[in-house]
Parts: C-alpha cells; sequence; structure tokens
C-alpha cells in the first residue's frame, strides 16, 4: 500500500463524537493489519499527526490514532454534547469502552491489530486486552510509550497533581474561562508566549488553543484526577498475557513513570522488550519522529518473526536498539 495524506473523520464513540486521524483505510474489512494508536491525556488527536505520519511512512500500513472522549470540542451537534462533567464517560472505564467501541465496532474481525498507547493509553491498552480476552488473538504487537501503569499518584509529577492542582483546579477552570472573554489578541499573545517559552513550532497555537479551552480542560482534569485514584497496583496478570507481544520504550527522566517503575517490568525480560530513549514523556512535542522510528523497528520485527519459535530472534533485534 503507497503512503497516504493524513485525514480527520469523526465517529460516535460510546456515545461521544470524537475526532480519529487516519493514515490509510483501517475501516476497509479487506484490510490484513493496521495500526491502532492510542493518545495519553490531553488527549488531543493533533499532537499525534507528525507521530502518525511517521508510522505510515515506516510501515505503510493503515494507521488510526484515538484521543481521549471529551478532549475536544466537536462543532457537529450530537447527543454527546449532553453529556455531563460528571459522566462515566470520560472516566478512565469510559475511555476504555471509547476504544473497545472503535476496535468491535469498526474494525474488521479479520484485521491484525499493532495497539500504541502512549502514557494512559498504554494502562488503557492493557486494560482493554485483560477485560476483552478475545481480542488477543487479533493483536501482532503491543508498544506502551512511557505508560503509566501503575502509582500514578505516587510519582512526583502524581504528587504535585494530587496533592496540589487537585485542589486548586477550579481556579485554573475560572482562569481559562476568563480567558475566552478577553480580546483575542491577548489570548493570542500567551499562547505564541508559551510556544516560545517552550521552543515549540508556531503551527502549535491551533492544538495549544484547543487544550485550554475551559470545556476540554475540565474533561482533562476529570481524568487526570481518576488516574490519581484508579491506577495503582501494576496489572501482573494482564502484562503476562502480553509480554511476548510487547515493547516498552521509557526515559530515566520521565517524572510520570519514574525508573522504579520500569525495573518492576524487567522481571518480564527477555520476553518483553524494553528500550531507553533519551526524550521527554510528551515526545509528541518534539521528538515524534525518533519514538515512531522506534515503535516502526518493532512492528516490523513483529511481523517478520514466527509468533511460535521467533522469540529468540526478536529479543535479539530488542537488544539491538537499545
Amino acid at each position: 500500500m503507497k503512503n497516504e495524506t493524513m485525514k480527520t473523520v469523526l465517529k460516535t464513540l460510546n456515545g461521544v463524537q470524537s475526532s480519529l486521524l487516519l493514515w490509510g483505510d483501517p475501516f476497509n474489512k479487506d484490510v490484513n493489519e493496521c495500526i491502532i494508536c492510542v493518545t495519553g491525556n490531553p488527549g488531543l488527536v493533533d499532537f499525534y499527526s507528525e507521530f502518525g505520519q511517521e508510522l505510515h511512512n515506516e510501515l505503510t500500513m493503515p494507521v488510526c490514532v484515538i484521543g481521549q472522549a471529551g478532549h475536544e470540542e466537536i462543532s457537529v451537534k450530537t447527543t454527546s454534547e449532553n453529556l455531563t462533567s460528571d459522566s462515566n464517560s470520560f472516566i478512565l472505564n469510559g475511555q476504555i469502552a471509547h476504544k473497545h467501541d472503535l476496535i468491535s465496532n469498526y474494525i474488521s474481525k479479520q484485521s491484525k491489530l499493532h495497539l500504541i498507547g502512549h502514557s494512559i493509553g498504554g494502562w488503557q491498552i492493557i486494560e482493554l486486552i485483560d477485560r476483552n480476552p478475545e481480542l488477543v488473538s487479533r493483536i501482532s504487537s503491543v508498544n506502551l510509550l512511557f505508560p503509566t501503569i501503575q502509582k500514578m499518584a505516587e510519582s512526583p509529577n502524581g504528587r504535585f497533581l494530587n496533592l496540589f492542582l487537585r485542589r486548586i483546579h477550579w481556579l485554573l477552570l475560572i482562569f481559562l474561562k476568563l480567558l475566552r472573554i478577553l480580546p483575542y489578541w491577548i489570548n493570542s499573545y500567551l499562547i505564541y508566549l508559551y510556544l516560545s517559552w517552550h521552543s515549540l513550532p508556531s503551527h502549535y497555537y491551533e492544538r495549544i488553543a484547543k487544550v485550554i479551552d475551559p470545556n476540554v480542560m475540565e474533561k482533562v482534569l476529570i481524568l487526570a484526577f481518576d488516574e490519581m485514584d484508579t491506577v495503582t497496583n501494576l496489572n501482573k496478570d494482564a502484562i503476562k498475557n502480553i509480554k511476548h507481544l510487547t515493547n516498552v520504550i521509557y526515559s530515566k527522566t520521565d517524572n510520570w513513570a519514574p525508573l522504579a517503575y520500569i525495573d518492576d517490568l524487567k522481571i518480564y525480560e527477555p520476553q518483553i522488550c524494553l528500550v531507553e530513549m533519551e526524550v521527554s514523556h510528551a515526545f509528541v512535542l518534539k521528538s515524534s519522529k525518533l519514538v515512531a522510528e522506534k515503535a516502526a523497528r518493532f512492528i516490523k520485527d513483529k511481523r517478520k518473526s514466527n509468533l511460535r519459535n521467533g522469540d529468540k530472534m526478536l529479543n535479539q533485534d530488542c537488544e539491538k536498539s537499545k
């Protein structure tokens, strides 16, 4: 299949109108395999456009990027607009159902799946497979990118969010609402100031503007607080079931997934592939190409290897990529 440009489509998933980024057509019933990428939090798919494009360039297979339900304001009038801020659609259980709806109702049952999850997207993938074991036979590979899969409230960033931001989050929402009534040029100046401070390209302007929408930020915080309460113990049984399919990319300097957390995964070596990279947790801001190349290499290896007797070769490839 030749490389294709990105397109955005809308699907109502678990009752929430959602934007999906597509390369190729993962919904075609004749597709043999495709990539499903689940974003982190905030779950705005736009931040993953460079990552998805690079994956498609490397692998020439259909790619679908799905964000977190409620993390983008959709202009189309749908019943999802009537969902309240405490709706179960926006917490972790609802987000898992959101991804399951996509896979079970829109992707061909004959299509093999390469699943990619960034940050809390990795936890959602693990739980999705654990709660729906019939999916295991369809999965060819699992890539967990800087995954937050245990003790989130105890991580350095988790402690800040849980002990400080959680207590004053209403002030943040009031501030964002006040920003919306200020003149457009003031909002623009503040966003460009942020981009300049973090050395980000100017075309990120629209992405930042979408995230700081108070209606979106409310959903971002709802999910974040649920993560603090829910993501506690490592789901070892679930990981055992997919360890031979799984690649974990991590960083020594990740304040959401400290190195000690990654050490807990080393008991699954050599079946699980662990690859360290010197990039930030929010890799989509500056390192999309580098991370996409690492993920694509693992997927290529899994495509080549025989799942029955190819583990030895795969582990050698894993060691080379470190």
